[in-house]
């Protein structure tokens, strides 16, 4: 048996000590995947690296979209945009494989129960960010899912050295407060000043206040940001069990599952909100499906272009974690708010007049990632 060339031998305990290592793509002797996947350490964890740049830069879609779309339209055309470039994936890259030779189909239902899991958790952190803010929310639920997603994920998968990723779970963690102190800092400094002027967010929305059903108390906006950021940090583990070992499912037919239980979820929850039965408020008017088909093109276009966005990083993600390790690719992968505020400041100009503590925050932040993303790398040699 061999594993394959670039790798460390530690990476593959299950195999033999006489075990060499090859050229071969992706996988061991008579065992190569019919699906693509990275064949070195260092194209893994470039990989890895593209879903922080998407995982950062999808939202950008909506704060184009803007007030034009509604929330519950524009999540819709998200979710089937994301089945859509799953779907073509699967077809392409994937080969149209369900798994290696001894695939259990039955793994699949660990990625179903991750989307539906997903589907949940990303609503609720929408909301949250609307209805706390994101000083408040953003480090609840992000933070939350970091810690919780990267050890749970190490739990399944232990490849990996864990004396370097959870150190740089840590400064990513730290990465992600000062964050949002440097937003919660910019915030004030606007308020005093009177200025009106939009602060976008990583997960950015188009409600106003007045289009939030039901008020909500501040306990339970805290309660949404909190159980928000544990379902959010509960899918990867899932994810990672149905790939994991002989018998899982491919990282293409997994995120087929992913996404397509994410739509039903996502769809269930908007549509009983716009029927009165909101399990989670509400963010947007009140709309309907005739409303849904009247919507124009481009808008329909800016949230299918999200889920694309958002699809081609997370099945980076689940790519690039089988020879990387399941836990280090989705921790890279959750130091994406660090291109959420590239965009910030060279394209939106946000921190254009920004009080001084909102840039040295804004420093920290950025030391603090770089040098999380240095300690993940280093936890996958």
């Amino acid at each position: 048996p061999l594993w394959p060339k670039s790798f460390h031998r530690d990476q593959f305990p299950e195999l033999p000590a006489d075990a060499q290592p090859c050229t071969s793509m992706g996988g061991f002797e008579g065992t190569d995947p019919p699906w693509w996947e990275p064949d070195s350490f260092q194209l893994a964890l470039v990989v890895a690296l593209v879903s922080t740049a998407c995982w950062g830069s999808w939202s950008n879609t909506a704060k184009a979209a803007g007030n034009r779309v509604n929330f519950a339209h524009y999540y819709t055309d998200f979710c089937l945009g994301t089945v859509l470039t799953s779907l073509f994936f699967w077809l392409t890259l994937g080969g149209r494989a369900a798994g290696g030779r001894e695939v259990d189909p039955t793994r699949a239902l660990f990625a179903l129960a991750g989307g539906g899991v997903f589907g949940i958790a990303n609503l609720l952190l929408t909301t949250g960010i609307v209805l706390a803010g994101l000083s408040i929310a953003f480090p609840l639920c992000i933070g939350t899912s970091l810690v919780l997603g990267t050890v749970l994920t190490f739990l399944v998968d232990r490849r990996g050295h864990p004396e370097f990723i959870f150190p740089g779970v840590f400064l990513a963690l730290c990465g992600v407060l000062a964050n949002s102190r440097a937003y919660a800092k910019l915030e004030e400094s606007r308020a005093k000043s009177g200025s009106t002027e939009e602060v976008s967010t990583s997960e950015d929305s188009n409600a106003t206040d007045n289009d939030i059903q039901p008020a909500t108390s501040f306990r339970k906006n805290i309660a949404l940001c909190v159980l928000g950021g544990l379902l959010m940090g509960c899918w990867a583990p899932l994810s990672a069990r149905s790939m994991a070992g002989k018998t899982g499912i491919s990282p293409y037919l997994a995120f087929v599952c992913f996404v397509c239980a994410s739509l039903v979820v996502g769809v269930a929850i908007l549509s009983g909100q716009q029927w009165g039965c909101s399990v989670i408020p509400r963010v947007g008017t009140l709309t309907s499906v005739r409303e849904y088909l009247r919507v124009s093109p481009v808008l329909h276009g800016w949230g299918l272009l999200g889920g694309f966005i958002w699809a081609v990083g997370t099945l980076s993600n689940l790519v690039s974690g089988r020879p990387l390790g399941f836990a280090l690719s989705y921790a890279l992968g959750q130091t994406a708010p660090v291109v959420a505020v590239v965009w910030g400041l060279a394209w939106y100009r946000e921190f254009d007049g920004a009080p001084r503590a909102a840039i040295l925050y804004l420093v920290a932040m950025f030391a603090l990632f770089f040098g999380a993303i240095a300690l993940l790398c280093l936890g996958g040699r």
